[in-house]
């Protein structure tokens, strides 16, 4: 059993090398008394009945209940094996690296680590993902930290998981935002746009079926809006302490304009990235949406990506007060409009439904209970043109 001991701690064959005949010579001699060297990583109270175990005189080597009556009374650190800082100093190195390549791409993790400055580094075509949740001040309003936290850890594992299923590249995430890009990394330039396109529809899917809280499962789940576009970018590590890897560029400003003009549960795409997804995939699912007013842009056409989702809410999906109000797409319809007495009026807020079409949205007007205060209001105010019509036209105004 001293054998057995030695084995699980050195990790080695005893007496490994050696001729058998001349080590079994000494191991019985009892004035040599040959026994392997005690391992380093071996602790305190097993180094203790290894050397009983292996002892030349036979009555002093413990039987096996003895051996089991040894090792119920030991605890876990007991057998722990011990670690020397040399070891500490390489299992943390090895660790420190390891996560390099995680938050970092390889080149830049290889410079890092070597010491060297990383310079910027342009690429002429990538494509950049944005997500980021619908109504999360609402839900962070609702939910204990702690939970906004759990939450938010549950959704990105998922989007880290498919991320590495497609080869995307996870870029950061800021808040609710997870920002990824393709054809950065590695070469891609033949699937970029179609790898951000099926990622997109997948964490989508995937969103859908995140509980807002665990606990609560009449909070339901979570909804997505996305958003994406092609372009260049600007790669470079900013600062020194704690150093982050970031890409620059207008592609990155419009990539976010996309996700943020979307609407819950859809997809969003320039009409660059559309233009490279007919190339690359010239039968996904893919439906113009039109000119779209872009801050900072003007008017762009942009692409529906994916099928319309179904809004019909279904038993593993439950309903909830965060489901319950209406997505507006907040398009003008067009300039103001001019009213009467000289006055000039905001149009009425339009939406975009699922299907394209364009209507009006009920969720802008005021809802019932202030409509109906606003007219209580408007009644009083009206009963005093008997007392003074001056005074009842100013309170009307």
């Amino acid at each position: 059993f001293g054998m057995i001991i030695y084995e699980i701690y050195s990790r080695k064959i005893p007496y490994e090398g050696l001729h058998p005949r001349k080590v079994l010579r000494k191991v019985c001699d009892p004035r040599i008394n040959y026994r392997p060297q005690v391992p380093d990583t071996c602790p305190k109270r097993m180094s203790e009945i290894m050397k009983r175990c292996w002892s030349h005189n036979t009555g002093f080597r413990p039987e096996a209940k003895d051996l089991d009556m040894i090792f119920v009374d030991m605890s876990a650190n007991d057998a722990e094996p011990l670690i020397d800082q040399e070891n500490t100093r390489l299992r943390t190195e090895v660790a420190a690296g390891d996560m390099l390549y995680q938050v970092f791409p390889k080149k830049v993790a290889d410079q890092l680590k070597a010491g060297q400055k990383v310079e910027p580094e342009t690429h002429d075509n990538v494509t950049v993902f944005f997500s980021d949740i619908v109504r999360f001040t609402d839900i962070s309003r609702a939910l204990s930290p702690v939970k906004v936290c759990n939450m938010l850890d549950r959704l990105y594992l998922a989007f880290d998981a498919l991320a590495n299923k497609h080869e995307v590249f996870k870029v950061e995430t800021i808040g609710d935002a997870w920002v990824g890009v393709t054809n950065l990394e590695e070469n891609q330039s033949a699937t970029h746009v179609k790898r951000i396109a099926d990622f997109a529809i997948e964490a989508v899917a995937a969103a859908s079926t995140i509980m807002i809280d665990e606990d609560d499962p009449s909070s339901g789940t979570l909804h997505i809006r996305v958003g994406f576009h092609s372009g260049p970018v600007v790669s470079n590590v900013i600062g020194s302490l704690n150093p982050r890897y970031a890409l620059f560029g207008d592609t990155m400003n419009t990539a976010a304009r996309m996700e943020g003009l979307s609407t819950s549960d859809r997809i969003q795409c320039s009409e660059a990235s559309a233009r490279i997804l007919k190339e690359q995939a010239p039968g996904f699912p893919l439906r113009r949406r039109g000119k779209v007013a872009v801050k900072g842009k003007g008017q762009m056409v942009t692409y529906w990506v994916g099928s319309a989702p179904s809004r019909a809410i279904s038993p593993s999906r439950p309903s909830s007060g965060f489901d319950d109000k209406k997505i507006v797409d907040f398009q003008a319809d067009g300039p103001a409009e001019e009213g009467k007495k000289g006055r000039f009026r905001k149009s009425n807020p339009k939406r975009v439904d699922m299907a394209g079409g364009i209507s009006d949205d009920p969720s802008n007007s005021a809802p019932s209970i202030l409509r109906n205060k606003k007219g209580r209001d408007n009644g009083r105010r009206l009963s005093l043109s008997s007392r003074s019509a001056s005074f009842s036209q100013q309170c009307i105004l």
